[in-house]
């Protein structure tokens, strides 16, 4: 039993959407060792606010209601900065707050976040062990599930051999029944338009992040879906994360990084300004036709050969993708074929909010933004608030 005696009031300062409020409550302690023991033991608390806790605002980590600590991570995820965030916020909710205040909640949060999705990636790891039900499996007439993936160097500044920069993988899946087509006056299709997406992102290594990208796999179906198609730009970490993990995928290597491939591999090997660009336009044509056979004897010649930095030996790039460059079947089978969705990801995701100019970030804050910036961009962050209601009411969150 736990004994507990007056200890004072204390005044209090609560921020929320409604702005700032001030009150008076009374703080309740142990009357003696063995009821602090049971307390500490039960609670983890040195003392109780009574009023605090039937307001539901006792366990708020930094005297901020969720609600507004969603809000506060939702204008830094939005915002180019922290200090950006901080003037929106002031403005939009009258309440006086620094670019600090704001960096803090967003990387409590952006850790929450990062944890549930930590927990995703291991479950997805057990589940990458068992076979699927073939008797579960539905079949949709033309639903094709798209899944991409590409890379982007992130500034960060407490690496273990000190400031430097790390690759931040990111995917993104999105099915065909959600794509939106327009037509030109003559009915014929103009543009496309992908409505709902899903975004994942890791700051790390392949090895680490192909649980990560797997999870984002399955929690969109990838087992039950018509056909199943990967977008890349050709980096060896992406084909073999898919042989190992969606042996059973049509991966398709993006034919606009081969030619802009074959377009640099072309001015090295060739002399003269007519040379590079009609060699360049021989493999770019050939590229299209898919005839990957009579591209790699055409490369052949050069296939021992030494390059500069930034240019491909181009031959063992088709070699190592030749399985995925039948262009004209893909297209017949109407699938997409460019990885402009992620391209364009990329900048949403991670480009326009963590590698402004002079941006640096710690390994867990960058990872934490990254992690709230993929469910910002999927609309998923009630995600978000349903993570912090859980966190701040425990006991009524079920």
């Amino acid at each position: 039993m736990v004994v507990l005696k007056n200890n004072g009031n204390f005044t209090r300062k609560l921020t929320g959407t409604f702005g700032e409020i001030q009150y008076s409550r009374t703080s309740l302690i142990p009357a003696d060792k063995n009821s602090a023991g049971i307390l500490w033991e039960t609670e983890n608390r040195k003392s109780i606010f009574p009023l605090d806790c039937a307001l539901g605002v006792d366990l708020l980590p930094f005297k901020i209601t969720c609600q507004m600590m969603c809000a506060i991570a939702k204008e830094a995820v939005r915002a180019r900065s922290y200090a950006d965030a901080k003037t929106n916020i002031n403005e939009k909710f009258h309440v006086e707050m620094s670019s600090v205040q704001v960096e803090k909640v967003t990387d409590f949060i952006g850790a929450l976040v990062y944890e549930s999705q930590l927990q995703e990636a291991k479950e997805a790891e057990t589940l990458s062990l068992q076979k699927v039900d073939g008797r579960l499996r539905r079949r949709r007439k033309n639903d094709i599930l798209y899944l991409e993936l590409d890379g982007a160097m992130v500034h960060v500044r407490d690496k273990k051999d000190g400031d430097g920069w790390m690759e931040s993988k990111h995917a993104i899946a999105f099915n065909s029944s959600n794509v939106h087509y327009f037509n030109d006056e003559d009915g014929n299709v103009s543009g496309h338009r992908i409505m709902s997406r899903d975004f994942i992102g890791y700051i790390g290594s392949a090895d680490d992040f192909k649980y990560h990208f797997y999870a984002l796999a399955k929690r969109n179906e990838c087992d039950f879906c018509n056909e199943l198609v990967v977008i890349s730009d050709g980096a060896l970490w992406i084909r073999d994360l898919v042989k190992e993990l969606l042996p059973k995928a049509t991966h398709i290597l993006d034919p606009y990084h081969a030619k802009e491939n074959a377009g640099k591999f072309a001015q090295v090997v060739k002399r003269g300004k007519v040379q590079k660009k009609a060699f360049a336009d021989q493999l770019c044509s050939l590229i299209d036709e898919g005839k990957v056979s009579e591209l790699l004897k055409t490369l052949e010649p050069y296939k021992d050969e030494k390059f500069p930095p930034g240019v491909l030996n181009f031959y063992r790039y088709v070699e190592n993708h030749k399985d995925c460059m039948d262009y004209p079947s893909y297209k017949r089978k109407g699938y997409f074929v460019g990885s402009g969705a992620i391209e364009s990801g990329n900048i949403r995701l991670m480009q326009n909010r963590m590698k402004l100019q002079g941006m640096r970030w710690k390994l867990s804050s960058g990872q934490g933004m990254l992690s709230l910036k993929a469910k910002y961009e999927s609309n998923k962050w009630d995600e978000v608030e349903a993570l912090m209601q859980q966190y701040c009411y425990p006991k009524t969150v079920q």
